[in-house]
């Protein structure tokens, strides 16, 4: 066990307790704000340092992905500095190559500014969630060598680092759709990261690149946008390729700010807590939240599926405490439903009447929240990559021990704990910090019991 949360004076918890303590049966009310979109984060966040002129990200989640980027930006000689929710990122001074391991996942997308500054990078790989493929569980890098390598980098993976040389990137013509698993479905786990990296590769490259059937979510989008921003040329054709007219990294030489949409997957978490946990309605709000409201359509149809009741605007969405939901089945893919999603898709479906399933698409190892339903008391079965809920099952054993081994599964557990009678202790919660401000003072806000084991020793 680590200390308890610790704030420094930007306001980001740098430390957390690895476990929570969560009493349940208490119904929640209020309302709940969102922070920004950390998928989209990362990647405006690596646009900026290749930027040549200073860059604000508004709407920024005081997270510990935050936390680390700006220690790795100000470590590689730039100047990087988080206050009051924004992001002011000033890469000119930039002039470092070496990306220490700081557990983050999104510090790989700094490899075409550091190549753009010095022609070299050695980036770590390690960080994020352990959800790949692999029998670690470490993420897949091969999108990454494999992209950069087709703008001409010479580029390799060894000791969960990527290692890359190039006296300068040049445009190329790229189908991404070649990064797909199942291309019918456009869905896998190396076509986001592979779009991510074509697209902030295009931007600082020299010549012309088009990219064909990019991934089509928020979090390249909103790179795209934030990219035109900071001074690129990027067109979208009819059929939805970017064309990008590179004419190096100096184009990117206007002071710009961005906001963040917010955080797709917040939403979700508070929608789930909302209508399983609410004595009445729950309001969500944030920045740009109409945006969000476009964004999640695959989810928002799930939902309405299942039964749960939302109002929407643009400022905002009410959640209603459930009555009676109703049994669906789900596909998650990469177009689609977010994966990151899934598992509070599930903790819904618990207390569905009937048979649902959930096939992932994406990442095969999203199903790490199943033991602890299980545990907890809810009737789950899974195949290969479907997973199957006989319910009504809501989680209804008290006095278990579950254990997280990824963001939303620690999310998704803490959730289930609190519809259940008497003491749930939950260990893993260290992963909350990645993805959300301060999740278990979030919810205390609301009415939760949720207690840190720090502080109870």
């Amino acid at each position: 066990m680590v200390a308890q949360n610790v704030s420094r004076a930007d306001g980001i918890k740098v430390g957390s307790s690895d476990t929570l303590v969560v009493t349940g049966g208490r119904r929640l009310a209020g309302e709940v704000s969102t922070s920004g979109f950390k998928h989209s984060l990362v990647t405006v966040a690596a646009a900026a340092c290749a930027a040549r002129a200073p860059i604000t990200i508004g709407n920024c989640p005081a997270i510990a992905e935050t936390s680390e980027l700006v220690g790795l930006v100000n470590e590689l000689g730039g100047s990087a500095e988080y206050l009051d929710g924004s992001l002011t990122v000033d890469a000119a001074a930039l002039t470092g190559s070496q990306v220490a391991d700081r557990g983050i996942h999104g510090s790989v997308y700094l490899v075409p500014a550091l190549l753009t500054r010095t022609g070299q990078a050695r980036v770590a790989t390690a960080g994020g969630c352990q959800i790949g493929d692999s029998p670690s569980g470490r993420r897949p890098v091969d999108q990454y060598v494999g992209v950069l390598s087709r703008f001409g980098a010479h580029i390799s993976h060894a000791d969960d680092h990527l290692l890359a040389r190039a006296d300068r990137l040049v445009g190329c013509e790229i189908d991404l759709l070649d990064y797909t698993s199942e291309r019918e479905l456009r869905s896998g786990p190396l076509y986001s990261g592979a779009t991510k990296m074509a697209v902030l590769a295009a931007a600082v490259a020299h010549g012309v690149s088009v990219l064909h059937n990019p991934y089509p979510k928020p979090d390249v989008t909103d790179l795209v946008t934030a990219l035109r921003t900071f001074g690129a040329d990027i067109q979208t054709t009819d059929r939805g390729s970017l064309v990008v007219q590179g004419r190096g990294p100096d184009v990117l030489d206007q002071p710009a700010a961005h906001v963040l949409i917010p955080d797709l997957i917040e939403v979700m978490t508070w929608i789930c807590a909302g209508a399983l946990l609410a004595s009445s309605p729950i309001r969500v709000h944030g920045t740009n939240f109409g945006r969000a409201i476009q964004a999640l359509a695959p989810e928002l149809s799930v939902l309405a599926d299942l039964g749960v009741r939302l109002e929407a605007d643009a400022y905002g969405l009410t959640v209603h405490p459930a009555d009676a939901l109703s049994a669906t089945d789900v596909l998650v893919s990469s177009p689609g439903v977010f994966s990151d999603n899934q598992a509070f898709l599930a903790l819904l479906m618990t207390a569905a009447h009937g048979r649902s399933t959930i096939t992932e698409s994406v990442w095969s190892r999203r199903f790490g929240y199943r033991p602890g339903l299980e545990s907890l008391g809810a009737r789950l079965s899974q195949e290969g990559s479907m997973l199957t809920i006989e319910g009504p099952c809501p989680p209804d054993v008290g006095g278990r021990s579950v254990h997280a081994p990824d963001l939303r599964s620690a999310a998704a557990l803490v959730l289930a704990a609190l519809q259940v009678e008497g003491t749930t202790v939950v260990t893993g919660t260290h992963h909350l910090r990645r993805g959300y401000a301060d999740f278990a003072g979030s919810l205390r806000a609301l009415g939760a019991v949720v207690e840190d084991a720090a502080v109870l020793a």
